[in-house]
Protein backbone atom coordinates (compact mmCIF):
# COMPACT_ATOMS: atom_id res chain seq x y z
CA UNK A 1 0.00 0.00 0.00
CA UNK A 2 1.51 3.50 -1.05
CA UNK A 3 1.57 6.42 1.24
CA UNK A 4 -1.01 8.33 -0.69
CA UNK A 5 -3.45 5.11 0.26
CA UNK A 6 -2.77 5.21 3.52
CA UNK A 7 -4.26 8.47 4.19
CA UNK A 8 -7.07 8.86 6.02
CA UNK A 9 -10.75 9.67 3.77
CA UNK A 10 -11.38 13.15 3.48
CA UNK A 11 -15.15 14.20 2.19
CA UNK A 12 -13.18 17.22 -0.29
CA UNK A 13 -9.61 18.49 -0.66
CA UNK A 14 -7.45 18.85 1.96
CA UNK A 15 -5.87 22.94 2.71
CA UNK A 16 -2.85 21.61 0.93
CA UNK A 17 -4.48 21.37 -1.57
CA UNK A 18 -6.62 24.29 -1.77
CA UNK A 19 -3.60 26.23 -1.32
CA UNK A 20 -1.58 24.25 -3.87
CA UNK A 21 -4.32 24.85 -6.24
CA UNK A 22 -4.77 28.90 -5.26
CA UNK A 23 -1.02 29.34 -5.51
CA UNK A 24 -1.18 27.64 -8.89
CA UNK A 25 -3.60 30.42 -10.27
CA UNK A 26 -1.98 33.15 -9.14
CA UNK A 27 1.27 31.95 -10.56
CA UNK A 28 -0.49 31.66 -13.91
CA UNK A 29 -2.42 34.61 -13.32
CA UNK A 30 0.80 36.98 -12.40
CA UNK A 31 2.69 35.01 -15.16
CA UNK A 32 0.07 36.40 -17.69
CA UNK A 33 0.47 40.14 -16.43
CA UNK A 34 4.13 39.91 -16.66
CA UNK A 35 5.39 42.04 -19.53
CA UNK A 36 6.45 38.96 -21.82
CA UNK A 37 10.95 38.87 -22.09
CA UNK A 38 12.19 40.44 -25.26
CA UNK A 39 13.93 38.30 -27.37
CA UNK A 40 17.39 37.95 -28.23
CA UNK A 41 17.97 38.65 -31.15
CA UNK A 42 14.76 39.82 -31.89
CA UNK A 43 12.70 37.51 -34.27
CA UNK A 44 11.18 38.48 -37.79
CA UNK A 45 7.42 39.49 -36.86
CA UNK A 46 4.99 39.54 -39.96
CA UNK A 47 1.88 41.65 -38.29
CA UNK A 48 -0.07 44.43 -39.35
CA UNK A 49 -0.16 45.86 -35.50
CA UNK A 50 2.60 48.64 -35.11
CA UNK A 51 4.66 47.75 -31.28
CA UNK A 52 3.71 50.06 -28.74
CA UNK A 53 7.54 50.52 -28.01
CA UNK A 54 10.94 49.00 -28.50
CA UNK A 55 11.77 45.86 -26.39
CA UNK A 56 15.47 45.85 -25.22
CA UNK A 57 16.25 42.81 -22.67
CA UNK A 58 16.88 44.39 -19.17
CA UNK A 59 20.29 44.59 -18.68
CA UNK A 60 21.62 44.56 -22.26
CA UNK A 61 24.48 45.32 -22.68
CA UNK A 62 26.14 47.43 -25.76
CA UNK A 63 24.29 49.00 -28.95
CA UNK A 64 20.40 47.89 -29.00
CA UNK A 65 20.35 49.04 -31.92
CA UNK A 66 19.14 45.75 -33.65
CA UNK A 67 16.15 46.14 -31.38
CA UNK A 68 15.60 49.79 -32.41
CA UNK A 69 15.52 48.23 -36.30
CA UNK A 70 13.34 45.75 -35.97
CA UNK A 71 11.00 48.14 -34.04
CA UNK A 72 10.95 50.20 -37.13
CA UNK A 73 10.72 46.99 -39.69
CA UNK A 74 7.35 46.03 -37.76
CA UNK A 75 5.96 49.78 -38.21
CA UNK A 76 7.05 49.94 -41.36
CA UNK A 77 5.28 46.13 -42.13
CA UNK A 78 2.27 47.62 -40.55
CA UNK A 79 1.95 50.80 -42.28
CA UNK A 80 2.37 48.87 -45.52
CA UNK A 81 -0.36 46.77 -44.37
CA UNK A 82 -3.73 46.70 -46.83
CA UNK A 83 -6.30 48.87 -45.06
CA UNK A 84 -10.15 47.87 -43.83
CA UNK A 85 -11.79 48.95 -46.46
CA UNK A 86 -13.57 52.47 -44.86
CA UNK A 87 -12.05 52.49 -42.17
CA UNK A 88 -8.40 54.93 -42.62
CA UNK A 89 -5.80 53.21 -40.84
CA UNK A 90 -7.17 50.20 -39.79
CA UNK A 91 -5.66 47.25 -40.86
CA UNK A 92 -7.44 44.74 -42.43
CA UNK A 93 -5.74 41.56 -40.33
CA UNK A 94 -8.07 39.17 -42.51
CA UNK A 95 -5.61 40.31 -45.53
CA UNK A 96 -2.31 39.13 -45.25
CA UNK A 97 0.81 41.73 -46.84
CA UNK A 98 2.43 40.77 -50.32
CA UNK A 99 0.56 41.51 -53.44
CA UNK A 100 -1.32 44.84 -53.38
CA UNK A 101 -4.68 45.05 -54.62
CA UNK A 102 -6.01 47.53 -52.30
CA UNK A 103 -5.47 50.66 -50.40
CA UNK A 104 -2.82 50.44 -47.84
CA UNK A 105 -2.98 52.02 -43.95
CA UNK A 106 -0.09 54.58 -44.46
CA UNK A 107 -2.18 55.98 -47.42
CA UNK A 108 -5.37 56.17 -45.53
CA UNK A 109 -3.80 58.87 -42.64
CA UNK A 110 -5.11 62.31 -42.28
CA UNK A 111 -2.99 64.05 -45.39
CA UNK A 112 -1.64 67.45 -44.49
CA UNK A 113 -3.92 69.24 -46.90
CA UNK A 114 -6.61 67.87 -45.15
CA UNK A 115 -5.58 69.36 -41.67
CA UNK A 116 -4.20 72.67 -42.59
CA UNK A 117 -7.16 73.79 -44.59
CA UNK A 118 -7.03 76.81 -46.76
CA UNK A 119 -7.85 80.12 -44.85
CA UNK A 120 -11.53 81.77 -45.93
CA UNK A 121 -10.33 85.15 -47.06
CA UNK A 122 -9.22 87.19 -44.32
CA UNK A 123 -10.70 85.00 -41.73
CA UNK A 124 -8.78 81.42 -40.13
CA UNK A 125 -9.97 78.37 -41.90
CA UNK A 126 -12.08 75.68 -40.94
CA UNK A 127 -11.60 72.84 -38.41
CA UNK A 128 -10.64 69.56 -40.56
CA UNK A 129 -13.19 66.92 -41.03
CA UNK A 130 -13.11 64.27 -38.76
CA UNK A 131 -10.56 60.71 -39.19
CA UNK A 132 -12.67 58.90 -40.76
CA UNK A 133 -13.98 61.30 -43.46
CA UNK A 134 -12.28 63.15 -46.88
CA UNK A 135 -15.04 66.13 -45.84
CA UNK A 136 -13.35 69.59 -46.64
CA UNK A 137 -11.54 71.39 -49.84
CA UNK A 138 -9.04 69.52 -51.74
CA UNK A 139 -6.07 70.79 -53.57
CA UNK A 140 -7.20 69.25 -56.59
CA UNK A 141 -10.87 70.63 -56.42
CA UNK A 142 -11.66 72.70 -59.75
CA UNK A 143 -8.81 71.00 -61.17
CA UNK A 144 -10.02 66.96 -61.94
CA UNK A 145 -11.03 66.27 -58.62
CA UNK A 146 -14.15 67.22 -57.05
CA UNK A 147 -14.15 65.09 -54.21
CA UNK A 148 -11.25 62.67 -52.40
CA UNK A 149 -12.93 59.01 -52.16
CA UNK A 150 -11.85 56.50 -49.63
CA UNK A 151 -7.64 55.44 -50.33
CA UNK A 152 -7.64 57.52 -53.00
CA UNK A 153 -3.94 59.22 -52.90
CA UNK A 154 -3.42 62.96 -53.39
CA UNK A 155 -0.16 64.29 -54.67
CA UNK A 156 -0.92 68.01 -54.07
CA UNK A 157 -0.47 71.57 -52.03
CA UNK A 158 -3.23 74.37 -52.32
CA UNK A 159 0.26 76.31 -52.59
CA UNK A 160 0.88 74.91 -55.91
CA UNK A 161 4.86 73.85 -55.28
CA UNK A 162 4.85 72.65 -51.59
CA UNK A 163 4.31 68.89 -52.51
CA UNK A 164 7.57 69.40 -54.77
CA UNK A 165 10.34 71.03 -52.56
CA UNK A 166 12.48 69.18 -49.98
CA UNK A 167 12.43 70.25 -46.60
CA UNK A 168 15.00 73.02 -45.94
CA UNK A 169 15.97 75.53 -42.78
CA UNK A 170 12.37 76.43 -42.14
CA UNK A 171 11.18 76.58 -45.67
CA UNK A 172 11.27 74.20 -48.92
CA UNK A 173 14.24 73.68 -51.06
CA UNK A 174 14.91 72.78 -54.40
CA UNK A 175 12.70 69.72 -55.95
CA UNK A 176 14.99 66.28 -56.38
CA UNK A 177 14.39 64.67 -59.96
CA UNK A 178 14.46 61.01 -60.45
CA UNK A 179 16.49 59.84 -63.74
CA UNK A 180 13.34 59.53 -65.60
CA UNK A 181 12.89 63.75 -65.82
CA UNK A 182 9.87 63.88 -63.45
CA UNK A 183 10.30 65.33 -59.17
CA UNK A 184 9.94 63.57 -56.18
CA UNK A 185 6.19 64.72 -54.54
CA UNK A 186 5.76 64.39 -51.36
CA UNK A 187 3.07 63.26 -48.69
CA UNK A 188 2.57 64.00 -45.06
CA UNK A 189 0.01 62.48 -43.06
CA UNK A 190 -1.05 61.59 -39.41
CA UNK A 191 -2.57 58.98 -37.14
CA UNK A 192 -6.06 59.11 -35.80
CA UNK A 193 -3.91 59.29 -31.59
CA UNK A 194 -2.34 62.43 -33.30
CA UNK A 195 -5.09 64.12 -35.60
CA UNK A 196 -7.47 63.83 -32.57
CA UNK A 197 -5.28 65.35 -30.59
CA UNK A 198 -4.66 68.54 -33.74
CA UNK A 199 -8.57 68.87 -34.10
CA UNK A 200 -9.48 68.67 -29.92
CA UNK A 201 -6.83 71.52 -29.50
CA UNK A 202 -7.08 73.40 -32.53
CA UNK A 203 -3.74 73.03 -33.51
CA UNK A 204 -4.21 73.64 -36.84
CA UNK A 205 -4.63 77.43 -35.40
CA UNK A 206 -1.10 78.86 -34.59
CA UNK A 207 -2.52 80.99 -31.49
CA UNK A 208 -2.73 77.53 -29.86
CA UNK A 209 0.80 76.59 -29.95
CA UNK A 210 1.70 79.62 -27.74
CA UNK A 211 1.95 77.30 -24.84
CA UNK A 212 3.42 74.60 -26.48
CA UNK A 213 2.33 71.05 -27.43
CA UNK A 214 3.16 67.42 -25.90
CA UNK A 215 1.40 65.08 -28.09
CA UNK A 216 0.14 61.12 -26.48
CA UNK A 217 2.50 57.98 -26.70
CA UNK A 218 1.09 56.15 -29.86
CA UNK A 219 1.07 59.34 -32.16
CA UNK A 220 2.48 58.54 -35.24
CA UNK A 221 2.99 60.55 -38.87
CA UNK A 222 4.16 59.63 -42.04
CA UNK A 223 5.95 61.23 -44.85
CA UNK A 224 6.46 59.22 -47.90
CA UNK A 225 8.15 59.92 -51.40
CA UNK A 226 6.84 59.09 -54.56
CA UNK A 227 8.09 59.53 -58.17
CA UNK A 228 6.06 59.48 -61.60
CA UNK A 229 6.97 55.19 -63.03
CA UNK A 230 6.92 56.71 -66.87
CA UNK A 231 10.32 55.10 -67.79
CA UNK A 232 11.38 53.75 -64.64
CA UNK A 233 12.71 50.45 -65.05
CA UNK A 234 11.83 46.94 -63.45
CA UNK A 235 8.25 48.38 -61.97
CA UNK A 236 7.52 44.84 -60.42
CA UNK A 237 10.09 45.55 -57.91
CA UNK A 238 8.26 49.42 -56.30
CA UNK A 239 5.18 49.41 -54.72
CA UNK A 240 3.01 51.51 -57.29
CA UNK A 241 -0.59 52.67 -57.26
CA UNK A 242 -2.62 55.05 -59.36
CA UNK A 243 -2.65 58.83 -57.57
CA UNK A 244 -3.84 61.93 -58.56
CA UNK A 245 -0.75 64.42 -58.80
CA UNK A 246 -1.13 68.12 -59.68
CA UNK A 247 1.24 69.52 -62.49
CA UNK A 248 1.63 73.25 -61.24
CA UNK A 249 3.11 73.91 -64.86
CA UNK A 250 0.41 73.56 -67.32
CA UNK A 251 -1.32 76.41 -68.36
CA UNK A 252 -3.32 78.44 -68.32
CA UNK A 253 -4.60 76.39 -65.02
CA UNK A 254 -2.94 73.75 -63.47
CA UNK A 255 -4.29 70.40 -63.59
CA UNK A 256 -4.50 67.27 -61.55
CA UNK A 257 -4.73 63.96 -63.45
CA UNK A 258 -4.35 60.11 -62.30
CA UNK A 259 -1.02 59.12 -62.87
CA UNK A 260 1.14 55.45 -62.12
CA UNK A 261 3.15 56.90 -59.12
CA UNK A 262 5.86 54.60 -57.31
CA UNK A 263 6.78 54.89 -53.53
CA UNK A 264 10.63 55.67 -52.96
CA UNK A 265 10.54 56.85 -49.64
CA UNK A 266 9.00 56.34 -46.21
CA UNK A 267 9.99 58.26 -43.12
CA UNK A 268 8.08 56.63 -39.65
CA UNK A 269 7.87 58.48 -36.58
CA UNK A 270 6.16 57.50 -32.96
CA UNK A 271 6.12 58.79 -29.63
CA UNK A 272 6.48 55.95 -27.12
CA UNK A 273 6.35 55.84 -23.41
CA UNK A 274 9.89 55.15 -23.08
CA UNK A 275 10.79 57.52 -25.98
CA UNK A 276 8.73 60.72 -25.42
CA UNK A 277 10.92 62.26 -28.14
CA UNK A 278 9.94 60.09 -30.38
CA UNK A 279 11.44 57.20 -33.00
CA UNK A 280 12.62 57.95 -35.93
CA UNK A 281 12.92 54.97 -38.99
CA UNK A 282 13.14 55.74 -42.54
CA UNK A 283 12.83 53.17 -45.68
CA UNK A 284 14.11 53.34 -48.94
CA UNK A 285 13.42 51.40 -52.56
CA UNK A 286 16.40 49.40 -53.13
CA UNK A 287 17.16 50.70 -56.83
CA UNK A 288 17.08 54.65 -55.74
CA UNK A 289 20.96 54.48 -55.91
CA UNK A 290 23.57 52.73 -56.01
CA UNK A 291 25.99 51.02 -53.46
CA UNK A 292 23.56 48.30 -51.96
CA UNK A 293 22.05 45.06 -52.44
CA UNK A 294 20.51 46.14 -56.08
CA UNK A 295 22.90 46.40 -59.58
CA UNK A 296 20.59 49.07 -60.89
CA UNK A 297 19.01 50.09 -62.91
CA UNK A 298 18.54 53.30 -60.37
CA UNK A 299 15.85 55.69 -59.93
CA UNK A 300 18.29 58.76 -59.01
CA UNK A 301 21.53 57.76 -60.50
CA UNK A 302 22.13 57.28 -64.15
CA UNK A 303 24.95 55.21 -63.09
CA UNK A 304 28.05 56.91 -65.79
CA UNK A 305 29.90 57.59 -62.51
CA UNK A 306 29.40 61.42 -62.37
CA UNK A 307 29.54 63.20 -59.17
CA UNK A 308 26.43 64.19 -56.85
CA UNK A 309 26.43 68.18 -57.12
CA UNK A 310 27.41 69.61 -53.40
CA UNK A 311 24.27 71.19 -53.11
CA UNK A 312 20.95 71.41 -55.20
CA UNK A 313 21.20 73.03 -59.20
CA UNK A 314 17.18 73.31 -59.02
CA UNK A 315 15.45 75.75 -57.13
CA UNK A 316 12.29 76.22 -55.43
CA UNK A 317 9.77 77.46 -56.59
CA UNK A 318 10.76 75.06 -59.95
CA UNK A 319 10.73 76.49 -62.99
CA UNK A 320 11.25 73.91 -65.04
CA UNK A 321 8.46 71.58 -66.00
CA UNK A 322 7.99 67.87 -66.58
CA UNK A 323 9.86 66.30 -68.11
CA UNK A 324 13.12 68.08 -67.11
CA UNK A 325 15.08 68.17 -70.15
CA UNK A 326 18.31 65.41 -69.42
CA UNK A 327 21.00 68.74 -69.10
CA UNK A 328 19.50 68.97 -65.75
CA UNK A 329 19.26 65.92 -64.33
CA UNK A 330 22.12 64.97 -61.70
CA UNK A 331 23.24 62.08 -60.00
CA UNK A 332 22.25 61.03 -56.07
CA UNK A 333 24.30 58.89 -54.12
CA UNK A 334 24.54 57.58 -50.42
CA UNK A 335 27.29 59.69 -48.94
CA UNK A 336 27.30 57.77 -45.33
CA UNK A 337 26.72 54.01 -45.76
CA UNK A 338 23.64 52.31 -43.79
CA UNK A 339 24.75 50.51 -40.72
CA UNK A 340 26.26 46.86 -40.74
CA UNK A 341 23.79 45.76 -38.42
CA UNK A 342 21.23 47.26 -39.97
CA UNK A 343 22.08 45.81 -43.09
CA UNK A 344 21.88 42.24 -41.13
CA UNK A 345 18.36 43.34 -40.27
CA UNK A 346 17.11 44.27 -43.38
CA UNK A 347 18.12 40.59 -45.19
CA UNK A 348 16.37 39.04 -42.84
CA UNK A 349 12.94 40.90 -43.13
CA UNK A 350 13.35 40.85 -46.86
CA UNK A 351 14.08 37.44 -46.86
CA UNK A 352 10.60 36.67 -45.05
CA UNK A 353 8.91 39.00 -47.51
CA UNK A 354 10.32 37.52 -50.77
CA UNK A 355 8.69 34.11 -49.12
CA UNK A 356 5.35 36.50 -49.43
CA UNK A 357 5.63 38.18 -52.78
CA UNK A 358 4.99 41.47 -53.86
CA UNK A 359 7.34 44.52 -53.90
CA UNK A 360 7.99 45.07 -50.25
CA UNK A 361 11.04 42.47 -50.65
CA UNK A 362 12.72 45.49 -52.66
CA UNK A 363 12.54 47.73 -49.73
CA UNK A 364 15.34 48.59 -47.08
CA UNK A 365 15.78 50.08 -43.98
CA UNK A 366 18.34 52.99 -43.87
CA UNK A 367 18.09 54.58 -40.33
CA UNK A 368 16.03 54.42 -36.91
CA UNK A 369 17.02 57.24 -34.62
CA UNK A 370 16.14 57.31 -31.00
CA UNK A 371 17.06 59.33 -27.85
CA UNK A 372 19.95 57.44 -25.91
CA UNK A 373 18.26 57.69 -22.62
CA UNK A 374 15.10 56.19 -21.76
CA UNK A 375 12.01 58.86 -20.53
CA UNK A 376 13.46 61.37 -19.97
CA UNK A 377 11.36 64.21 -22.04
CA UNK A 378 13.14 67.29 -21.17
CA UNK A 379 16.45 66.01 -23.20
CA UNK A 380 16.51 67.47 -26.34
CA UNK A 381 17.18 65.77 -29.27
CA UNK A 382 20.67 66.94 -30.16
CA UNK A 383 23.34 64.79 -31.68
CA UNK A 384 25.11 64.48 -27.96
CA UNK A 385 22.05 62.79 -27.13
CA UNK A 386 20.69 60.56 -29.42
CA UNK A 387 21.84 57.43 -31.93
CA UNK A 388 23.17 58.10 -34.73
CA UNK A 389 24.75 60.84 -33.10
CA UNK A 390 28.30 62.79 -32.45
CA UNK A 391 29.68 59.95 -30.96
CA UNK A 392 28.08 57.13 -32.77
CA UNK A 393 28.14 58.38 -36.48
CA UNK A 394 28.72 55.04 -38.17
CA UNK A 395 25.33 54.99 -39.44
CA UNK A 396 23.73 57.03 -42.31
CA UNK A 397 21.39 59.46 -41.04
CA UNK A 398 19.76 60.41 -44.04
CA UNK A 399 17.00 59.43 -46.90
CA UNK A 400 18.35 60.25 -50.53
CA UNK A 401 15.40 61.06 -51.60
CA UNK A 402 13.78 63.20 -48.65
CA UNK A 403 16.89 64.48 -47.66
CA UNK A 404 18.99 64.28 -50.19
CA UNK A 405 21.74 67.30 -49.95
CA UNK A 406 22.05 66.61 -45.70
CA UNK A 407 23.61 62.91 -45.83
CA UNK A 408 27.12 64.25 -44.40
CA UNK A 409 26.80 66.32 -41.18
CA UNK A 410 24.65 64.47 -38.29
CA UNK A 411 23.82 67.89 -37.18
CA UNK A 412 21.22 68.12 -39.85
CA UNK A 413 19.52 64.77 -38.83
CA UNK A 414 16.00 64.09 -37.99
CA UNK A 415 16.15 64.64 -34.65
CA UNK A 416 19.13 67.64 -34.55
CA UNK A 417 16.69 69.71 -37.02
CA UNK A 418 12.75 68.63 -35.14
CA UNK A 419 14.35 69.23 -31.74
CA UNK A 420 14.11 73.34 -33.06
CA UNK A 421 10.36 72.20 -32.14
CA UNK A 422 10.46 71.00 -28.93
CA UNK A 423 11.40 73.11 -25.38
CA UNK A 424 12.77 71.27 -21.81
CA UNK A 425 10.64 74.38 -20.60
CA UNK A 426 6.90 75.18 -21.38
CA UNK A 427 7.00 78.82 -20.35
CA UNK A 428 9.68 79.70 -22.99
CA UNK A 429 6.95 78.91 -25.44
CA UNK A 430 5.51 82.23 -27.03
CA UNK A 431 4.19 83.89 -30.54
CA UNK A 432 7.97 83.86 -31.67
CA UNK A 433 9.18 80.23 -30.26
CA UNK A 434 6.39 77.78 -31.41
CA UNK A 435 7.18 74.32 -29.56
CA UNK A 436 4.99 71.86 -31.53
CA UNK A 437 7.09 68.33 -29.76
CA UNK A 438 9.61 67.94 -32.41
CA UNK A 439 6.85 68.19 -35.42
CA UNK A 440 7.65 70.72 -37.74
CA UNK A 441 4.44 70.28 -40.39
CA UNK A 442 2.29 71.71 -37.95
CA UNK A 443 4.75 74.47 -36.71
CA UNK A 444 5.37 75.56 -40.15
CA UNK A 445 1.60 75.15 -41.46
CA UNK A 446 -0.65 76.25 -38.74
CA UNK A 447 -2.50 79.38 -39.42
CA UNK A 448 -1.38 81.99 -40.35
CA UNK A 449 1.37 80.12 -41.96
CA UNK A 450 5.26 80.49 -40.96
CA UNK A 451 6.42 79.78 -44.79
CA UNK A 452 3.58 82.23 -46.31
CA UNK A 453 3.83 85.91 -45.03
CA UNK A 454 0.23 87.58 -44.42
CA UNK A 455 0.83 89.50 -48.09
CA UNK A 456 1.10 85.92 -49.59
CA UNK A 457 -1.34 83.51 -48.06
CA UNK A 458 -1.47 79.75 -48.51
CA UNK A 459 -4.98 80.24 -50.58
CA UNK A 460 -6.15 77.71 -53.20
CA UNK A 461 -4.16 77.48 -56.49
CA UNK A 462 -3.82 80.91 -58.43
CA UNK A 463 -4.23 80.03 -62.39
CA UNK A 464 -1.21 82.96 -62.34
CA UNK A 465 2.31 81.77 -62.01
CA UNK A 466 3.19 81.61 -58.68
CA UNK A 467 5.43 84.42 -58.12
CA UNK A 468 9.02 83.91 -56.14
CA UNK A 469 8.52 84.58 -52.76
CA UNK A 470 10.31 87.66 -51.43
CA UNK A 471 12.79 87.68 -48.59
CA UNK A 472 10.99 87.70 -45.43
CA UNK A 473 12.36 87.94 -41.61
CA UNK A 474 12.15 84.74 -40.20
CA UNK A 475 11.11 84.21 -36.61
CA UNK A 476 13.97 83.22 -34.14
CA UNK A 477 13.23 79.68 -34.23
CA UNK A 478 13.62 78.90 -37.72
CA UNK A 479 16.65 81.68 -37.93
CA UNK A 480 18.33 79.21 -35.39
CA UNK A 481 17.28 76.60 -37.28
CA UNK A 482 18.78 78.43 -40.55
CA UNK A 483 22.15 78.88 -38.68
CA UNK A 484 22.57 75.30 -37.52
CA UNK A 485 21.81 73.70 -40.89
CA UNK A 486 24.10 76.36 -42.72
CA UNK A 487 26.98 75.52 -39.95
CA UNK A 488 26.86 72.00 -40.19
CA UNK A 489 26.92 72.53 -44.12
CA UNK A 490 30.51 74.07 -43.45
CA UNK A 491 31.91 71.63 -41.41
Amino acid sequence: MNQASSTPHRSGPGLSSIFGMLLLVATSVASFAQTPPCPNPPPVTISPNPPSDVCIPTGFPGNPIAFFDDFSWRSFIAMVWPVLEGMRGIPDDSKSIGPVTTPLVFETLKADWEVFQPPNGANPPPAPSQFNTYAGANPCAGFGLPSVGFGQLVLASFSKFDNLGEAGFGNLVGPVPAQSGFYTRYFTAFNQTEFNQILSQSLYLRDNLKHGVTFSPGSIDVKAAWINMAGVQNPQRYYTRTAWVLNPFSTPDPTCTPITVGLVGLHIVQKTPSRPQWIWSTFEQIDNVPGGTSSGPFAYNSGNAKAMPNSNPLSFPPTLGEPIPAVHLFNVQRLTPIHPSTIAINAKYQGALQGKGGPWQFYQLVMTQWPLVPSQPSQPGTPNNTFPGLNNSSSAFANVALETFDQTNIRTGCMSCHTQTSTTNPSECSATKICTDFLWSLNLNAYPSALAPPSEPMLVLRSRPQLTLAARKLSPQLQALKQLMQAARTR
